[in-house]
C-alpha cells in the first residue's frame, strides 16, 4: 500500500508542476512536458514555441522557474531543458489549443478561428484533426461547436497511440470558453493499414509454377478372372465394349454393365467384388 501511495503522490506532483508551468510561461506556446529522474537530479523537458520567453534575459526567467519548482514541489536538484517546437508546432495539440484560445481572446469569431486552425493543422501534414469550442459562443446559453477534418480516433488503445490532445481556456467578457484540440499524428500507423510491396508480388509471379500431374492408376482388366465364375470370354466382351481397366469397370453401375452385349445381370453383380482386387 505504501508503494501505491508513493506512485499516486508522484503523479499528482507531476500534474501540479505541469499546471504551474502552463501558468508561468503563458504566451510562450507551451507544447508539453516530461519529467525524468537521473542520478544528477530531476530533469524537466519542456517543449515551447518561443524559447526566448521561457529563458528570459541572461537566463533570469529559467532560474526563477527552477527555484520555484524546487521550493514549491520538493523536487531534488531540478534541471529545466527547453526544446523548441519549430516547424512541428502546428502538429502539437497543446500549442494549437493555446493559439486558438489567444485568437478568441483577441476578438476572433469562433468559426473563423476554428476553420483557420483546422486548415493550418491539416496543411502541416496531419492525418486528421478535431477542434471543440464550448461555452457562451453567441448568446447567453452554453453550446458546443466542433470542427472536424480527416481521420479521428476517439477511444481505445489506438487513440492513445496515434492521437495528440491539448486543452486551453479563453477568458472573454461573456464568460470562459473551453478549447480542445485532437490531432492525429502525421506518422500515425493504424492497425487496418496494409502496405503491399509490389516488388515481392512481381517476384512471386515470376516464379515457375510446378504442375503436379497425378498419375492415374490402371489395373489390367484380365485380373477380373480372379472372381469365381468370370472367364476369358467375359473379358473379351468388356474389351469389345471399350472397358480396358478395372478402374473403368468400377465407374460403371449394375445397370450400365447389364446393357453390355453378352453381360447378364448376374455377371454384372460380380462388380461388387472388384474393390478387393484393385
Amino acid at each position: 500500500m505504501t508503494g501505491e501511495r508513493k506512485f499516486i503522490k508522484e503523479n499528482i506532483n507531476r500534474l501540479l508542476i505541469k499546471e504551474f508551468m502552463i501558468k508561468k510561461i503563458e504566451g510562450a506556446g507551451f507544447g508539453g512536458m516530461s519529467i525524468q529522474r537521473t542520478p544528477m537530479g530531476t530533469r524537466i523537458n519542456i517543449v515551447v514555441e518561443r524559447p526566448g520567453m521561457v529563458i528570459g534575459k541572461a537566463g533570469s526567467k529559467i532560474k526563477e522557474l527552477t527555484e520555484d519548482i524546487k521550493n514549491n514541489f520538493n523536487v531534488e536538484n531540478p534541471q529545466i531543458e527547453i526544446k523548441e517546437a519549430g516547424s512541428r508546432a502546428s502538429l502539437n495539440a497543446q500549442i494549437m489549443a493555446e493559439k486558438l484560445a489567444e485568437a478568441l481572446e483577441r476578438g476572433w469569431h469562433f468559426r473563423r478561428a476554428g476553420h483557420s486552425s483546422v486548415r493550418r493543422i491539416m496543411g502541416a501534414g496531419a492525418k486528421g484533426c478535431q477542434i471543440i469550442i464550448a461555452g457562451k459562443l453567441t448568446g447567453s446559453r452554453h453550446r458546443t461547436e466542433k470542427f472536424t477534418e480527416g481521420h479521428v480516433k476517439y477511444c481505445g488503445e489506438v487513440a492513445k497511440q496515434v492521437m495528440d490532445v491539448g486543452y486551453a481556456v479563453a477568458k472573454l467578457k461573456a464568460g470562459v470558453l473551453g478549447v480542445k484540440v485532437r490531432i492525429m499524428k502525421s506518422d500515425a500507423k493504424l492497425p487496418d493499414e496494409v502496405k503491399i510491396k509490389m516488388d515481392e508480388v512481381k517476384k512471386i509471379e515470376k516464379e515457375p509454377k510446378e504442375k503436379k500431374v497425378e498419375e492415374k492408376r490402371v489395373t489390367d482388366i484380365k485380373k477380373i478372372t480372379k472372381i469365381q465364375g468370370v472367364g476369358p470370354s467375359i473379358i473379351k466382351k468388356f474389351e469389345k465394349a471399350g472397358v480396358k481397366s478395372l478402374e473403368e469397370l468400377l465407374e460403371l453401375d449394375v445397370d450400365d454393365l447389364s446393357t453390355i452385349d453378352g453381360i447378364g445381370g448376374k455377371t454384372a453383380e460380380y462388380s461388387k467384388e472388384l474393390k478387393e482386387i484393385t
